[in-house]
């Protein structure tokens, strides 16, 4: 039977969600939007202010609204961090606690989804609940596109977010690298600068003085210090004629026309080459909301694989899903290191190889404790309640040692095999459940708890409190039951040399005669 309910509970391992690290209600939501790649900042202002209006008339639950609206690629040092643009909305929403309200940031989040995806000047929108600083790893699932030419891995990512977006589960597909911005390439002429004694330091740093402008001087008043910059009016650097006009005076004093000495292009180019071992490379990117890393990873990989990949177009999955399987790899190896440390130290404390093997029996039940709590409550399996599961093998344990070596106990004061079973069961009985109720009862609250945060910590509660319940039964039948086929053998054997002993000692030789 024992058997049986430990197969059984294995199989609910299949029907178990996972997941990498559970998505915790923090009471926060971070959004970028984006419209049509070149939209003027005014425009922009425009469209935040209707969705501040929409977030405050339709959410109540927001407490605070951060809006970040039309930056350029100019915005000094954390431009480098984060790509901006005229089009480009972001958002940082701050929640009422979470006693506060009734709907969970998850649910106001998938109502926010649907209502951004009624304008139609939003070209793409993120949306997400954590901001990964307080969490130990981010939840995002990453498809990554290797390959050197930008076109192919291009037409690649955009085919395979197209298909990404139809699976269940999956949502705020993005794709890494942002649309190409147009560009004017100025190709200069070697010879012809030679000619008019110019180089190409001279006239790049022309060119940007009159078109980005420098600081000439300083106007200081009342205390106050301002750059004056000097450049050319908009409308005289706005078009491809007026670029070829600009004027170069060499060091003769003549004034050379830029198209005189360099060929101008419109272009169009990748604000940024993300590289990845060495080789470039493009992710498509989406969270996984309300279905597990394994079943969404199946579709995935089934939509990888129907996709036409261009020679030298690698694609693998990598994110949470990639990080699951490492980290679920781990903690497989840190339960082997665990029942090998836990054996060795049994076997030196007992003096005996035979004694840890028949304790350690009830830790495999702790698991099938573990499946069945999960299973029970709907949480996912997660390293966090992996780690629970490792923390149960020197956990368990402990109510086996107290009945075994009080088996043996009174085995040693001259009771039968059974009858120190016996004795052993009714006198370790109170203290088996105490010890399990009071770690019981202390990861109760983990196990809960309702505030902010506590979806994070919660499934390890409930794994310790399923195992050592489920453990704690199976080690009053099985642990004694166990230990009675074990000692069996070596009951016949201790009889067999008592009853040659007294033969012995009775003058029997082996011969066919008769003791008196």
């Amino acid at each position: 039977m024992a058997i049986i309910v430990f197969v059984g509970s294995m199989l609910l391992f299949i029907v178990v969600k996972t997941e990498f690290f559970p998505q915790a209600d923090e009471s926060r939501i971070s959004s970028t939007i984006e419209l049509q790649t070149g939209t003027r900042v005014d425009q922009t202002l425009l469209t935040a202010n209707k969705i501040d209006s929409l977030i405050k008339a339709k959410y109540p639950e927001v407490k605070i609204i951060s809006t970040t609206a039309g930056t350029d690629d100019q915005g000094g040092f954390a431009s480098i961090f984060n790509a901006g643009g005229t089009h480009t909305i972001r958002y940082s929403l701050r929640l009422v606690p979470i006693d506060e309200r009734k709907k969970s940031v998850f649910e106001i989040t998938e109502e926010m989804r649907a209502d951004f995806a009624k304008y139609p000047e939003i070209i793409n929108f993120t949306l997400s609940t954590s901001d990964n600083m307080g969490s130990f790893g981010g939840s995002a699932v990453d498809v990554e596109i290797y390959g050197y030419n930008i076109a192919e891995t291009n037409i690649v990512a955009e085919e395979l977010a197209a298909k990404i977006r139809k699976i269940q589960g999956a949502k705020d597909v993005t794709i890494s690298r942002a649309k190409s911005k147009p560009e004017l390439q100025i190709i200069f002429d070697q010879n012809k600068m030679i000619t008019n004694g110019l180089n190409t330091a001279m006239v790049s740093t022309a060119v940007k003085n009159r078109v980005d402008g420098y600081t000439a001087t300083k106007l200081r008043q009342f205390g106050d210090e301002y750059d004056v910059v000097v450049r050319f009016k908009k409308d005289a650097r706005s078009t491809l004629t007026d670029i070829e006009n600009i004027g170069i005076t060499n060091p003769m004093g003549q004034i050379i026309r830029l198209g005189e000495i360099a060929k101008i292009k419109e272009y169009w180019a990748p604000p940024t080459i993300d590289h990845k071992r060495k080789e470039r490379i493009v992710k498509v990117s989406f969270t996984p909301y309300k279905r597990s890393l394994t079943d969404i990873q199946t579709d995935v990989q089934k939509a990888i694989d129907e996709t036409v990949k261009p020679s030298g177009v690698m694609v693998q999955i990598s994110g949470a899903i990639k990080d699951q399987m490492d980290s679920f790899k781990d903690i497989a190896f840190l339960i082997l290191v665990s029942l090998i440390l836990v054996y060795l130290v049994m076997a030196s404390q007992f003096e005996s190889l035979k004694m840890p093997f028949i304790i350690m029996f009830s830790i495999p039940f702790a698991f099938s404790g573990v499946a069945i709590a999960l299973f029970l409550t709907n949480t996912s399996l997660s390293v966090i309640s992996g780690i629970g599961a490792v923390m149960l093998i020197g956990i368990v344990v402990k109510n086996a040692i107290v009945l075994v070596d009080f088996i043996n106990l009174m085995r040693e004061r001259g009771n039968e095999l059974y009858e120190a079973i016996a004795i052993s069961g009714r006198s370790r009985l109170r203290p088996v459940l105490m010890t399990s109720a009071t770690t019981i009862l202390g990861m109760l609250p983990l196990a809960i708890s309702k505030g902010s945060g506590s979806e994070l910590w919660s499934p390890m509660g409930i794994a310790v409190i399923g195992g050592l319940v489920f453990s704690t039964i199976v080690t009053l039948v099985i642990v004694p039951v166990v230990y009675a086929i074990f000692a069996k053998r070596g009951e016949r054997n201790k009889n067999l040399a008592v009853y040659s002993e007294f033969d012995f000692m009775n003058g029997d030789n082996g011969n066919n005669g008769h003791s008196n």
